[in-house]
């Protein structure tokens, strides 16, 4: 019996293709003549000019993943078994 429902491969809309919704942002914004990053650059530069670190900081960090993208966590597993060896202990006294 074939399975039912459930994610086909190559089904969808390709990974990284904006949504219609996202485009039409964009046309919005750009009809405003609005570019958000050059706004936050501009925003972060004058916070930091006033002193105000926490705003300036705020908007390097939101700009910085257009730079540099977010690493992710590394999980690490470690055995603690320790095996002893006769001879490598006999080394040691």
């Amino acid at each position: 019996m074939a399975g039912r429902g459930g994610k086909r491969p190559g089904a969808g809309r390709p990974k990284g293709t904006p949504t219609k919704y996202s485009e039409r942002i964009a046309e919005m914004l750009s009809e405003m003549d609005c570019d958000p990053i050059k706004g936050m650059a501009r925003l972060a530069k004058e916070a930091e000019a006033e002193g105000e670190k926490g705003l300036a900081g705020q908007m390097y960090k939101e700009l910085a993943q257009y730079v540099a993208p977010k690493r992710k966590a590394v999980e690490m597993t470690v055995d603690a078994t320790i095996t002893a060896h006769e001879d490598l202990l006999a080394e040691l006294e």
